[in-house]
């Protein structure tokens, strides 16, 4: 096993997201595993606050009851400087994306380094030629666990950052056939500041090609081929590896419902166990009534830590994850999950629910299943006031052992002027068999950067149909 890394995202980290800061005033990162217990999309995207397009700094201070996630551990005061947003844009010549949930946090009296927690994904699309020729680019960060059965503290926490880039080519031979392909390169950067640092870095060079068809204004289908190869910086503890699919599937889109289906194959070479086979994907929404929505997906796919992150946020209601294990080795992926949201005027609720089985051919003892539920009420108390209550239960297990987690949270958001705002915060998780529990309270404060009246749909329609302009289909729209 690798040693505590001195360079990496931490060192190279401010430099590569430097450009992003600079144009986005704080990238994001947060999942179950940040500073705020279920500080994630699922509470800041999913609540009934946030009016479509939105990009919130984000500052303030918590106290935590016991920063260490150990039994009688002491506490801690954490300041707090992030960004929280779901924006996206589409012009002539550039369009772009950004999703976040990230946070700065430096503690105040604990051995803990001043670090970034949580994830941000932010893509640009350059239209060199507009319709034919554009050049990608794509940044993504999150976190993944070390050690799943240990507390989720910085200590077991590791960094992946993806960079992707590459060119575009989109031919329309009909009016009703549309063929895209797309070359990319990419880096992996992983750091930790674990002993137990696990080095996942590698290149990658992929490309794809889809040949897609309308049959009419609601059906159309689709067939991908696709290659990448991987080479890792540190070959003592990773493969190299090259992945080949192939896939064909079909959509079917009206005013209330889409669904999408899939099916192909892939082919893993150069390894002595590779994990292929069949691959699978079903997706369907539906607007059951002016104030109900129901999506549910069902999927079996081969990938990897580093990839799985941005195949999961590209879904159509990516709210709700457990916790990921940091490991270069593919594995072959089995979700089932689903969604029922309710949002009228003044209140929503969502309920998200998701199994999840991982299989490494590899290394068998790194397989493990998971199940997460999670629910979410929000209430608009008056034209400035939002409350929003939420828990979440994750239960993880493998060979090694078992780990139960609940997560709860409540917030007040008081709009104090048009762009400023101010959130009241309290939350408290407990674990098994670690036997702690953690309570946090603090208060931020954030500012908007995008104006109220760029708003358009609800910001939980809108994480319904997101942009992936490093994909070779087209956006989901829901």
């Amino acid at each position: 096993m690798n040693r505590r890394r001195k360079g990496g995202l931490h060192a190279r980290g401010p430099r590569v997201l430097g450009l992003l800061l600079a144009l986005a005033p704080w990238p994001a990162f947060a999942q179950s595993n940040g500073p705020i217990s279920t500080q994630s999309l699922f509470f800041d995207q999913a609540s009934n606050v946030h009016q479509g397009n939105y990009l919130d700094v984000d500052a303030g201070v918590l106290y935590s009851d016991n920063v260490y996630l150990r039994s009688g551990g002491p506490g801690d005061t954490l300041a707090v400087l992030g960004l929280v947003g779901d924006a996206s844009r589409q012009g002539t010549r550039l369009d772009y994306r950004v999703d976040s949930d990230i946070a700065l946090v430096k503690y105040l009296h604990s051995e803990f380094q001043t670090q970034p927690f949580g994830y941000f994904d932010g893509s640009a699309t350059l239209q060199i030629v507009p319709g034919n020729f554009s050049w990608l680019a794509r940044e993504t960060y999150n976190q993944t666990a070390i050690n799943e059965f240990t507390p989720i503290n910085p200590d077991n926490l590791e960094s992946i950052n993806y960079i992707t880039t590459g060119p575009r080519f989109t031919l329309r031979p009909t009016l009703r056939t549309t063929i895209i392909a797309n070359a990319t390169y990419s880096y992996v950067d992983s750091s930790s500041k674990s002993p137990q640092y696990v080095n996942i870095n590698n290149h990658r060079y992929g490309g794809d090609i889809t040949l897609s068809r309308a049959f009419s204004n609601i059906l159309s289908a689709y067939v991908t081929g696709s290659s990448q190869k991987v080479e890792f910086t540190d070959q003592v503890n990773n493969t190299n590896f090259r992945e080949d699919e192939a896939l064909a599937g079909f959509k079917v889109t009206n005013a209330r419902t889409e669904l999408d289906v899939s099916a192909g194959y892939s082919k893993l070479h150069d390894q002595n166990q590779s994990p292929s086979g069949s691959t699978w994907r079903v997706e369907l929404a539906r607007l059951i009534s002016p104030t109900q929505r129901v999506s549910v997906h069902a999927l079996k796919q081969v990938t990897d830590a580093s990839q799985l992150f941005r195949l999961n946020i590209n879904a159509p209601v990516p709210t709700n994850v457990p916790t990921r294990i940091a490991s270069g080795q593919p594995f072959t992926d089995r979700e089932y999950g689903a969604t029922w949201r309710f949002q009228e005027n003044r209140t929503s609720f969502q309920l998200d629910v998701l199994a999840v089985s991982q299989r490494d051919q590899a290394t068998p003892g790194s397989n493990f299943d998971a199940t997460v539920v999670s629910a979410l009420f929000g209430r608009q108390l008056s034209p400035v006031l939002n409350w929003d209550v939420g828990a979440n239960y994750e239960h993880n297990s493998n060979a090694g052992g078992k780990l139960d987690s609940v997560n709860a949270i409540t917030s007040l958001r008081w709009q104090v002027g048009p762009r400023l705002g101010l959130r009241f915060i309290y939350s408290h998780s407990t674990t098994s068999p670690h036997g702690y529990g953690e309570n946090q309270v603090g208060v931020m404060a954030s500012y908007a950067l995008l104006p109220v009246a760029a708003a358009g749909p609800q910001a939980g329609e809108a994480r319904l149909h997101p942009i992936d302009p490093m994909s070779s289909q087209q956006p989901r729209r829901y």
